[in-house]
């Protein structure tokens, strides 16, 4: 099983990057609010370093930044991704994830678990439960999707630890 390492720059630009577009797309265009790119670069961060230390940490800077500039209460999304971040890295440690069939049914998988956390977080502690529609389903479709392709570019930056 192959640990894979970045320059600090991939490490820092990704999620910076990542986080603007989540934030300035949705402005424009209406439909790229049911994509969550802070979520699907915990998810390949945490697969391909495969450390669920390295995992928590990143899910909790990425969540936390983009808690920061959401509308949201802090720490909603800084929580979620954080569990996302260890059960990612904590997966990786335990299977070949380099199919893209294995990757897009990861990033599906946990696309929801991540949606659960939210909303088990926003029902059950902040009383503010979240609506359950069926955009979920096209949602992760999306996501998964989206993330495929991401992981395929990101590839190209990895190097073997």
């Amino acid at each position: 099983m192959e640990i894979y390492r970045f320059h600090p720059l991939v490490l820092i630009l990704t999620p910076l990057l990542a986080l603007v577009l989540q934030s300035y797309l949705p402005l424009y265009l209406s439909f790229v609010n049911l994509l969550d790119l802070p979520l699907l670069v915990v998810i390949y961060f945490g697969l391909t370093r495969r450390s669920p230390i390295e995992g928590i940490f990143t899910g909790a800077l990425i969540g936390m930044a983009q808690d920061s500039l959401s509308r949201g209460p802090i720490g909603l999304l800084g929580s979620a991704k954080t569990v996302i971040g260890y059960v990612t890295s904590h997966v990786s440690v335990r299977f070949t994830v380099e199919n893209p069939a294995v990757r897009s049914l990861t990033i599906f998988i946990l696309y929801y678990l991540h949606f659960l956390v939210v909303y088990v977080v926003s029902a059950l502690l902040l009383g503010q439960p979240m609506g359950l529609t069926w955009n979920r389903v096209l949602a992760a479709l999306v996501n998964t999707g989206v993330g495929v392709v991401l992981f395929q570019l990101l590839d190209r930056f990895r190097r073997p630890a």
